[in-house]
């Protein structure tokens, strides 16, 4: 029996390169290692005098001198915080279309082309034993990453000569291990939590064996050492060195002091990440954390998470399922244990032991390695035809040299006469269908691509830059507890940006009291109230909320370093903060303009509870104007009543009755109906938990009000235009020049218009027509999103019902609010 290939997996750290080499065991819930190496650098790769590209080629230089690598498969992790990862629940759908299904939701889930990714998918659930005419309820995880990325993370390894045959992300690895080492065949469901502490991130998973939540915490070993050369006054080399040997130091308890402000928003970080999932996730029961990577050796760290977050904390010592003695049973290894979860994963998916075995390899790279092995194979099997075409050309020379009759001769001539006249008309036609295909092309070079996909990137970094930010603008300080209350009441958070295209932005929005109502307007800049947009564009739909107090008492202490006053209250933030930024002269020359703000609600006391039964979302249905809905699928599914009626609910809530929905412009309109659900059953719950507290009586109401630490959350939307540059305004805006002469003159223009204006603003009479107005918005969704459940209730209803029976009625099957 031919011997099964080995697998390397190779895990380049910020520290050091792990390598581990397993090989399939005695039964397959056991895995052999049979060789390990651990290279550390001189230099972290992110201390600011390190090379990282010349220490991680030394590194795979002593790891090939000391290991053989032929032979065997070659697994490598890419960090997590670079990737996509989505999970989709798919409709019933037959099972050969799950591709194509896919492919779609791809194309929607994914904020940027195709081309530019390396995308791969796995199906988590659904019947895998149907015929290909059975359908399936399955949900799919989608893995994707930008191609650039990840031919980054194996130039080092070609440069090495090493051929990898696997590139998996960092946290689908770590999922890989524990589901295979510590869950898999386990008798409990109960989730676990891994803590992958690296030099500047750690990687926080949240896995019941079969489904999987992951985050990454911008909080890393690093950090530690930098509060350290913050507080003591020490270069980096010795900061490192004095965190790794604390306990030994003269004065361990100012150590401790100078990284406690650390240790603090680690824990709060892991401690919002558990209670987020808790919140989507309420059956999940967390039964440990899992502390993993060398920066978890920090002294006191396991003892201070297991006192914040009240749950058993316990370190990496051991792999349940590896063997190995010459490996395991090495110092080397068990010193640096905790490091080796990634590789250990990447090495049970080469092995076909793991749970996910999605793979970001490049295709191209394994078409020119499957070219490369079967040429030996094609250069065999030419050389055995052009051996059989010389024995049938001698054969058939032989019998043509019998042949010399005048006859013959006449008969070959024609021939040739035939053959030059075939080679005439088709060279005529060649140069007809060349000209033919030129003007084809000058005709397609004619019509413009508005949906170019390749300006929304660029389009959402001019847009982040436009939005106000605390740590920029004010030069606050996110690691300065002191700083925090300040960044939270300035920030803006971005839930969604939906760009919808309309071909007159005028009659379709601008004139359209539907979705710019006259009580918003005068919010808009003088100049765009007072001229109409033409033509076409896309119209940008920003989805947010803010936490900016009302001032009173308590939010005037709430001051900026310079003295300026925080607290502005939901309007005024936005017309003093938000708004301005937007309708900056510098976004009219990237073709931004008609800023509106077209939908706000306030709750002066949101708590994080309200959140949870929202998922973090607006409690108010939010109108999102129609996009287009993905193409209705021909080849099956059901027809009648019931199908026409989802089909026309879909449309309509997919259209005007549209709610906040992932995706870009081409999404369908089922994400509506989704939004639209989930806004009616966030108000169910929220009225069932206020009776719940009825049920306690009113002193228990009046001692809860009183511990509840309530915030002033304003959600919003706002729409405005945007009509990208044609390539001559970008090739003729590249000079500086010419760019600031343009602002200075929309500049100009906005400012003379501002001072010509006579509308009159009264702050509290606009806050209040804008909260009234977008409530009765709201409310208009909600009753049209009932009306179309009922409906589409009563249209299925009788067809369900069984043969002789009659239908139940259909406000019966109609859910309650």
């Amino acid at each position: 029996m031919a011997k099964i290939q080995a697998v390397w997996a190779l895990d380049i750290g910020q520290a050091a390169l792990k390598a581990l080499k397993l090989v399939p065991g005695e039964s397959p819930e056991q895995v052999v290692a049979e060789a390990f190496d651990f290279v550390e650098y001189p230099k972290i790769l992110s201390q600011p005098d390190a090379e990282p590209e010349q220490l991680v080629r030394e590194a795979l230089e002593t790891f090939l001198e000391r290991n053989d690598l032929k032979g065997c498969k070659v697994a490598i992790a890419v960090p997590g915080q670079a990737g996509l990862v989505k999970f989709i629940k798919l409709p019933p759908v037959e099972k050969k279309r799950i591709p194509d299904i896919v492919k779609f939701e791809a194309r929607q889930q994914i904020p940027f082309a195709l081309e530019e990714v390396v995308w791969d998918y796995q199906q988590i659930g659904g019947d895998e034993e149907g015929g290909d005419e059975d359908f399936t309820m399955a949900e799919v995880g989608l893995f994707a990453m930008k191609r650039d990325q990840i031919n980054r993370a194996i130039l080092p390894f070609k440069n090495a000569g090493i051929e990898v045959d696997i590139v998996q992300m960092g946290p689908i690895a770590l999922y890989n291990y524990i589901s295979f080492d510590k869950l898999k065949g386990g008798e409990g469901k109960d989730s676990v939590v891994l803590l992958d502490i690296g030099a500047d991130n750690t990687d926080l998973i949240i896995t019941d064996g079969t489904r999987i939540w992951q985050r990454n915490v911008p909080i890393g070993g690093n950090h530690f050492t930098r509060a350290l050369t913050k507080e003591l006054k020490l270069t980096f080399a010795k900061a490192e060195h004095l965190k790794r040997n604390a306990t030994k130091a003269p004065d361990p308890r100012a150590i401790f002091t100078a990284m406690r402000g650390v240790f603090n928003d680690f824990a709060s970080e892991v401690n919002r990440s558990i209670g987020f999932y808790a919140s989507f996730n309420r059956t999940a029961k967390i039964s440990k954390v899992i502390g993993l990577g060398n920066g978890f050796k920090l002294p006191g760290l396991q003892k201070f998470l297991q006192q914040n977050l009240g749950q058993e904390v316990e370190k990496l010592d051991g792999f349940a399922r590896l063997v190995g003695d010459e490996v395991v049973g090495q110092p080397v290894f068990q010193d640096n244990i905790m490091s080796f979860a990634a590789a250990y994963g990447l090495a049970v998916q080469g092995l076909d032991r793991s749970g996910l075995r999605t793979n970001l390899l490049p295709p191209e790279i394994e078409q020119v390695r499957m070219i490369r092995a079967k040429k030996p194979w094609a250069l065999a099997a030419s050389a055995l035809l052009m051996l059989g075409f010389s024995g049938l050309f001698l054969g058939q020379y032989r019998a043509l040299a019998k042949v010399s009759s005048p006859q013959f001769a006449t008969a070959v001539d024609e021939a040739n006469r035939v053959a030059k006249d075939g080679d005439r008309f088709n060279k005529d036609y060649t140069t007809a269908k060349g000209e033919w295909t030129a003007k084809d092309e000058e005709g397609k070079a004619l019509i413009g691509n508005a949906a170019n996909r390749g300006m929304w990137p660029d389009f959402l970094k001019t847009l982040n830059a436009n939005l106000p930010d605390p740590i920029r603008d004010y030069k606050l300080d996110p690691n300065n507890p002191a700083d925090q209350p300040l960044i939270d009441r300035l920030r803006v958070h971005v839930d969604a940006i939906k760009p919808v295209w309309r071909e007159d932005l005028n009659t379709s929005w601008f004139a359209d009291p539907q979705w710019l109502s006259e009580d918003f307007k005068p919010l808009m800049h003088p100049y765009d109230r007072a001229t109409a947009p033409e033509g076409a564009g896309w119209i940008i739909q920003i989805i947010g909320h803010h936490y900016n107090p009302y001032p009173n008492a308590e939010t005037e202490k709430l001051k900026l370093p310079d003295g300026t006053r925080v607290a502005m209250g939901p309007y005024g933030y936005m017309t003093q903060k938000v708004l301005p930024k937007l309708m900056d002269p510098r976004l009219r020359l990237y073709g931004v303009h008609h800023v509106a703000l077209s939908w706000m609600t306030s709750d002066k006391k949101w708590t994080s509870e309200k959140g949870s039964q929202t998922g973090g979302l607006a409690s108010n249905s939010v109108p999102i104007m129609p996009r287009a809905s993905a193409p209705a699928s021909t080849e099956s599914g059901g027809s009648g009543t019931a199908g026409d009626m989802a089909s026309m609910m879909s449309g309509m809530m997919g259209g005007k009755m549209g709610m906040l929905s992932g995706g870009y412009p081409g999404a369908g309109g089922a994400g509506g109906m989704a939004g639209s659900s989930a806004s009616m059953m966030a108000n169910m719950m929220k009225g069932g938990m206020m009776g719940m507290a009825g049920m306690g009586g009113a002193n228990d109401a009046a001692a809860a009000e009183k511990n509840i630490n309530y915030l002033t959350r304003t959600d919003f939307l706002i729409r405005l235009i945007w009509v990208p540059q044609t390539p001559e305004d970008k090739e003729k805006y590249k000079d500086p020049a010419e760019a600031k002469a343009k602002i200075e003159e929309f500049t100009k223009t906005m400012f003379e218009a501002q001072k010509n204006s006579d509308v009159k603003i009264i702050p509290t009479d606009i806050e209040a027509k804008i909260e009234k107005a977008s409530k009765q918005q709201s409310q208009v969704i909600d009753s049209a999103a009932q009306a179309a459940m009922k409906n589409l209730a009563g249209a299925v209803a009788p067809a369900a019902a069984a043969p002789g029976a009659a239908a139940p009625p259909a406000g019966d099957a109609t859910p309650k609010k």
